[in-house]
């Protein structure tokens, strides 16, 4: 990363300063280390001559990410017992949008699990977390288009059409051209297993990768794909992403997996209802993460990106087959 010097009265064409301008046209700004994950996203951590730094995101092709991220951060940090970044400044619907966040204190996950430090305890931290987010429940399912501290606007549906137009939409928003008629077809599979919330629907954070996850303290960032809905979901989904890498053996899974539910446990008193239930369904969306940033992981494998390919073509059918025969 290359910081990228900026000063006040300048004329900057990039989406990432002229957000920065925007919001803070009164500030004097040292540099912006862009810290880009995914497209559509411009983010970068912005020091101040006066100021303390924060963290600063744009969108460059839609503004519905920022919105929903807007609401549900600023809605976790006042409604969730777990560390959510504070909102600075955010117009994530101006010209250009907006979200500025204050760090969030803690060590993001992926640092000590590189490292060598004792992963089950990690897990056990992300798992209570995952189930302090959990904590904050709703009379209904939908997807978050508005809000704030003291409520969440949702669509008006049910929690079949919440996930399978989620899926949809992770299929519209960014998706590898060559994986394109994946999310469909697992749309079309939710909408005919009509997965049930059994329970009160509760606040999803729906991207707990080891990045997302903080701990010593515990919390979460990045809440661009938050929603309301099944808090099994969100469980199933996290233990994809913190277990499911390929720098975890099939020998090492199992008790990681059980030290994320040992923390989750501890903090809610017991796994979410309906968790064993809905869980082979579930266990085929965390999946489309793979394919989704297929073009950015395959690039740095050894194997060819067509066999690559092929490879994950077959594990998503064979989720589907499993999800199919558990629920149909």
């Amino acid at each position: 990363m290359n910081p990228l010097s900026v000063h006040r009265g300048t004329t900057m064409s990039d989406p990432l300063h002229a957000a920065t301008a925007r919001a803070f046209p009164d500030r004097s700004v040292e540099t912006i280390e862009s810290r880009n994950a995914r497209p559509g996203n411009e983010t970068g951590r912005v020091r101040f001559a006066d100021a303390d730094p924060l963290y600063l995101k744009t969108a460059t092709d839609t503004t519905t990410r920022l919105e929903r991220e807007t609401a549900a951060t600023r809605y976790a940090a006042e409604n969730c017992p777990v560390g959510v970044p504070s909102v600075v400044a955010a117009d994530p619907a101006g010209d250009p949008p907006y979200l500025a966040t204050a760090p969030l204190p803690g060590t993001a996950l992926n640092e000590p699990w590189t490292d060598g430090a004792d992963r089950e305890r990690l897990l056990r931290r992300a798992g209570q977390s995952l189930a302090g987010v959990h904590e904050a429940r709703f009379d209904r399912a939908g997807r978050v288009v508005g809000g704030d501290t003291d409520g969440l606007e949702l669509t008006d549906e049910t929690w079949t059409e919440t996930l399978a137009a989620t899926v949809e939409w992770r299929g519209d928003d960014w998706f590898a051209d060559r994986f394109s008629g994946l999310p469909p077809r697992l749309a079309d599979l939710i909408r005919e297993v009509d997965p049930t919330v059994e329970g009160r629907p509760a606040l999803v954070h729906g991207d707990a990768s080891r990045l997302n996850v903080h701990v010593d303290p515990g919390g979460l960032l990045d809440w661009e794909r938050a929603l309301v809905g099944d808090p099994a979901f969100d469980l199933a989904d996290a233990t994809f992403h913190l277990t499911g890498q390929p720098d975890v053996t099939d020998d090492e899974r199992p008790a990681l997996r059980e030290a994320l539910h040992e923390g989750y446990r501890e903090r809610a008193g017991a796994l979410p209802p309906g968790l064993d239930r809905w869980r082979p369904l579930y266990r085929a969306v965390a999946y489309l993460l793979v394919p989704q940033a297929f073009d950015d992981w395959s690039t740095e494998a050894e194997a060819p990106a067509d066999d690559l390919a092929a490879d994950v073509r077959e594990e998503f059918d064979e989720r589907l087959r499993a999800a199919r025969e558990a629920l149909t």
